[in-house]
């Protein structure tokens, strides 16, 4: 264990407070690696949080224009559709009034 030095450095007869010492020295040595580290991470997921809520705001404004293109579509088809309809009655009631004439 990460421990186990300690004992054994401060039974060897030596002044076990200078044992103690080189390890603090390093624990708090490693301790500011792992904090340098740690603001670096923090730093890119407070980045990736912006890119991710832009990229879901842009998402969500292309769902709303896509509903809004199909709306629009739907609406010409209908328009259409109608338009078809009164072309048949129209034509349907032209080949009757030519069909009268001829009788």
């Amino acid at each position: 264990m990460w421990f186990e030095g300690i004992s054994a450095q401060s039974g060897r007869g030596g002044n076990p407070t200078e044992g103690l010492t080189d390890r603090l020295v390093s624990a708090e040595r490693e301790a500011g690696f792992h904090e340098r580290d740690m603001s670096v991470f923090e730093r890119e997921r407070i980045d990736l949080e912006h890119r991710v809520n832009r990229m879901e705001a842009e998402l969500e404004a292309l769902r709303k224009r896509r509903l809004e293109a199909y709306a629009r579509w739907w609406n010409a088809r209908d328009d259409r559709d109608r338009a078809l309809h009164v072309c048949r009655r129209l034509r349907r009631r032209i080949d009757r009034t030519r069909g009268r004439k001829k009788e």
